[in-house]
C-alpha cells in the first residue's frame, strides 16, 4: 500500500497546467477613487490602457505555482530525461498555456548548472571570495542526469555555514549610553565620555513670500503662477555639537508638515554633545573597552 502511495505521488498530474493557470487574476496598481475629474481637466489624449489603470488597475498573472514545486521535489533521485518526459507528456505543443509549464520548470531545476555564472538572484562573489551557485533548489548532475537538491552541495553546505556565522556576530558597538544625559562614543578610533542636552526649541518668524507654484496642482499641465504665500521661516541660531564639530539646525527652514519629518529623519536623537572627554586607560578596562576597535562582547 504504501508504495502504490509513493509511485502515486511521482506521477505527474494530467491537469497540472490548468492548476498553475486558471486563478483569480490580480490588479496591478491602484486605481484612482473619488469623484470624477471635470471634463476641462481630462487630458485631450490617453493611451488605451491609461483609462483601464485609472479606473482599476492592470490585471496580472496569478499562478499557483506550488504543485509544480511539490511535484519536481519528489522526482529527486530519478533521472532528468525521465522526469521531463513525463512532463511533456500531457503538454500539447500548441497550447500556449501549456507550455507555459515549461517555463516554470526552470525557476526551479538548473538543467545546465554551472558555478559561478552571474545570477539577478545570488551575488556571483561570496564575501570571502567563494563563488555563487545557481539559485534553483534542484539540478541536474551533469555526471550521471540525475535529479538533485542543490542544498546538500558541499559549496552550498559552506554558503549556509558561512551566512549563519554572520548572522551569530554581534555588531560592532560604537555608542554605550551610561546615563540619560551622558554616553560613551568612538570617534575616529578614540573613545569619548559625551554630556548630552536636548535641542532647544525652534523659534519661528511669520513673513510673506513670493512662490512659483502651479494654479492646479492636481493638474500635470497645470499653469505656474507666482503667488503671495504666507510662511514662517526659523530664527533660532544653530547649536554646536562637539562630537562631530558641525553646527546643527534646531528645526526645518520652514515650518512646514513635511519640512519637519525630513528633519526628524535626519536628527533622530534631538540630542546634541554639548561636552567631550577622552577616556583614560582605567575608564576604558572598566568598561571592557580598546581604542582603534571597540569590544562588542563585553558591551552585552
Amino acid at each position: 500500500m504504501l508504495e502504490s502511495v509513493r509511485e502515486w505521488s511521482r506521477v505527474m498530474r494530467k491537469d497540472m497546467a490548468r492548476v498553475i493557470v486558471e486563478r483569480p487574476r490580480i490588479l496591478d496598481g491602484i486605481g484612482r477613487k473619488g469623484r470624477s475629474r471635470p471634463l476641462e481637466d481630462l487630458p485631450k489624449q490617453q493611451g488605451m490602457r491609461r483609462a483601464q489603470h485609472e479606473r482599476g488597475g492592470y490585471k496580472s498573472l496569478n499562478e499557483n505555482l506550488a504543485p509544480l514545486r511539490r511535484y519536481l521535489e519528489r522526482q529527486v533521485g530519478r533521472p532528468w530525461d525521465k522526469v521531463y518526459s513525463e512532463i511533456s507528456e500531457g503538454l500539447r505543443v500548441t497550447s500556449v498555456v501549456q507550455q507555459h509549464v515549461r517555463d516554470h520548470v526552470k525557476e526551479f531545476v538548473a538543467i545546465r548548472p554551472r558555478r559561478g555564472i552571474r545570477s539577478v538572484y545570488r551575488v556571483l562573489q561570496e564575501r570571502d571570495g567563494k563563488p555563487a551557485l545557481w539559485h534553483q533548489p534542484l539540478y541536474v548532475d551533469p555526471n550521471d542526469g540525475i535529479l538533485k537538491r542543490t542544498d546538500r552541495l558541499p559549496e552550498e553546505k559552506a554558503r549556509r555555514r558561512r551566512a549563519a556565522e554572520r548572522r551569530r556576530q554581534k555588531p560592532m558597538a560604537e555608542r554605550v549610553a551610561i546615563a540619560a544625559d551622558r554616553e560613551l562614543r568612538l570617534i575616529h578610533g578614540v573613545w569619548y565620555e559625551l554630556t548630552l542636552a536636548p535641542m532647544p526649541k525652534a523659534q519661528y518668524r511669520a513673513m510673506i513670500e513670493t512662490r512659483k507654484t502651479p494654479l492646479k496642482p492636481w493638474k500635470r499641465n497645470s499653469r505656474v503662477v507666482e503667488m503671495e504665500v504666507p510662511v514662517r521661516r526659523l530664527i533660532s541660531e544653530p547649536v554646536l555639537d562637539v562630537a562631530s564639530s558641525e553646527r546643527i539646525p534646531v528645526g526645518p527652514e520652514i515650518d512646514e508638515a513635511k519640512a519637519w519629518e525630513a528633519w526628524r529623519h535626519q536628527y533622530r536623537e534631538a540630542r546634541y554633545a554639548i561636552g567631550k572627554r577622552q577616556l583614560s586607560t582605567k575608564e576604558l578596562q572598566r568598561h571592557g573597552l580598546n581604542n582603534g576597535v571597540p569590544d562588542a562582547s563585553s558591551l552585552c
